[in-house]
């Protein structure tokens, strides 16, 4: 039986434990399409997407439009059967999902209808939620609304990272891509329509929404640090200095919000709207990350 024409669509860390677990099974990915290049670091020199480079390893074609529409004759061309999308980060229009007659299947790392759209882990952890997961999808033109094939649940324990829960749910989305790709494409699951009434999106993080609010409650500034890890980051200054808090916890007291103090075993803490946020790790511009004990050494709370 001859194997179904894939490409597989792609670009950042998220989508590489799938594709890594397509071409270990030996699937046929015929072609990969990713973002182009993007600037990056001091010298803004370009950098490729993680998928590019592993596609390149194994010698996949790679396309890279910066729009989806302009890679339609090189699409057809490819006789696909199927599309493979995970974390790619464009909208795919109605006029690429014809090309494929099997579709097009989106791992999505959450449980929809629940956070659709762009941001679903941050969101997760913003909220506050107990629960996550990954879901396998069946594409369509609108943001992460088609039907679902299946999904796999995830506890959530409330210290986890973006970077952290990111790096999880890539894996646990391979895996799951891997149990039901075969009964997928042959028609053997029926995907199921989303609830709609119990939808919800997402919306995309700003570099401003990682400008700390001291009048918001510890225990949201500490989902805050552990949301936007890597970026925007949480930032704010202390004596002066500009910061980004990489790790925290919550916890009693008050007093004027934004004001730093040391705390009776030393540790550095600042007051909230509704408690005080202990900073246990934190990066001054410029330097290394350093524990907020060694920053009030070398930067002592003013009276």
């Amino acid at each position: 039986m001859t194997q179904d024409r894939l490409v597989f669509f792609g670009t950042d860390a998220f989508s590489v434990p799938a594709l890594i677990r397509l071409l270990a099974e030996e699937r046929n990915v015929v072609a990969v399409v990713t973002k182009p290049d993007s600037r990056t670091g001091r010298g803004q020199g370009l950098t490729p997407p993680a998928v590019k480079v592993l596609a390149a390893s194994r010698k996949i074609p790679v396309l890279q439009p910066t729009k989806v529409g302009e890679i339609e004759d090189q699409l057809t061309q490819l006789k696909p059967d199927a599309g493979i999308v995970v974390a790619y980060g464009k909208i795919i229009p109605q006029k690429i999902l014809q090309i494929f007659p099997k579709g097009l299947l989106n791992i999505h790392p959450s449980l929809l209808p629940t956070y659709r759209g762009a941001t679903p882990i941050e969101t997760a952890i913003l909220n506050g939620d107990d629960e996550t997961g990954v879901t396998l999808m069946q594409l369509d033109a609108g943001m992460d609304t088609g039907p679902t094939y299946d999904m796999t649940k995830v506890q959530l324990v409330g210290t986890e990272t973006r970077l952290e829960l990111n790096e999880r749910l890539a894996e646990i989305g391979a895996q799951l891509l891997s149990d039901k790709l075969t009964d997928a494409l042959s028609g053997n699951i029926v995907p199921i329509p989303q609830a709609r009434a119990k939808a919800s999106v997402t919306h995309l993080m700003r570099k401003q929404d990682g400008d700390i609010d001291w009048s918001k409650p510890a225990f949201q500034l500490e989902r805050e640090v552990r949301a936007y890890l890597g970026w925007p980051g949480s930032r704010t200054t202390i004596n002066g200095i500009v910061v980004t808090i990489t790790a925290s916890h919550a916890t009693g007291g008050s007093g004027n919000p934004g004001t730093a103090f040391k705390t009776p075993s030393g540790e550095l803490a600042i007051y909230s709207g509704s408690g005080s946020l202990v900073i246990d790790l934190l990066k001054p511009a410029g330097k290394r990350e350093m524990t907020g004990a060694q920053f009030l050494t070398g930067h002592p709370i003013k009276a």
